[in-house]
């Protein structure tokens, strides 16, 4: 097939709602695993911490230790109270930040949006295109602080369930902040996990790659080839860098 004719409806699949889990196992390497063996096709059911089974001495692990903030909030329209969302995606410059806006129709340059009773509040400076907003944030103290009492983790659509452990959407190795969500590939390592592949020789290295609006955005073209993704920040120091081109 010519990837250039793909199709986003090439993709489509039925998931039964009931199949999807809405609150995480207590051990996270208790999750199931599907391996594919590349050589006959063949598939087995194994369980996460099987993992260790299938690396060995001088296999690299790349990890992303972004970190999730909480970056839900939801608020009010100053003036007419019409309740609002703010889902916040990657800080610019002066407290500006760009943001996914629920309700956005509302939300026009110079509309303020308040939260709890006005201890934060977000002035809109510029309109994006479906559904963007710039927001200049207005508050007094850290930043930071007033978010992690005022914001909420912001789980995939398909999770319907509150989240009663936020950490449960963190990866075990989390460490600098920026994601709007989880790299969830990584939330069943665990750090025994990590322990058994060291032991064995493998290494583990980091990155930073802060997820964001390509995450949450859906696919409105008819060619996947005509679909713009959004841009997202990433990291990599030399050190990382050539190790992982010895690897390779």
């Amino acid at each position: 097939m010519d990837l250039n004719d793909l199709r986003t409806d090439d993709f489509d699949y039925e998931l039964p709602q009931e199949l999807i889990a809405q609150t995480p196992l207590a051990e996270r390497s208790t999750s199931r695993m599907m391996v594919v063996h590349k050589n006959n096709g063949t598939r087995e059911d194994r369980i996460f911490s099987d993992i260790t089974e299938y690396l060995h001495r001088g296999d690299v692990l790349v990890r992303n230790n972004t970190r999730v903030i909480p970056a839900r909030l939801f608020g009010t329209k100053e003036v007419t109270s019409a309740h609002v969302e703010l889902l916040l995606l990657k800080r610019m410059e002066d407290d500006v930040w760009e943001c996914l806006a629920g309700n956005a129709k509302v939300i026009k340059p110079g509309t303020v949006i308040s939260f709890h009773n006005g201890e934060l509040k977000a002035e809109c400076v510029r309109t994006g295109d479906k559904g963007l907003r710039y927001m200049k944030m207005l508050y007094d103290g850290i930043f930071e602080e007033i978010l992690d009492v005022l914001g909420n983790v912001p789980l995939p659509p398909y999770i319907r369930e509150k989240l009663d452990d936020p950490e449960r959407y963190q990866t075990v190795y989390a460490k600098v902040r920026g994601s709007a969500a989880a790299p969830t590939a990584g939330l069943h390592f665990t750090d025994d996990v990590f322990r058994a592949l060291k032991d064995k020789g493998v290494e583990v290295l980091d990155v930073t790659l802060h997820v964001g609006l390509g995450t949450f955005r859906p696919m409105d073209t008819d060619r996947v080839k005509d679909h713009v993704m959004h841009s997202e920040y990433y990291e990599m120091d030399e050190y990382t860098a050539e190790r992982l081109n010895l690897a390779k």
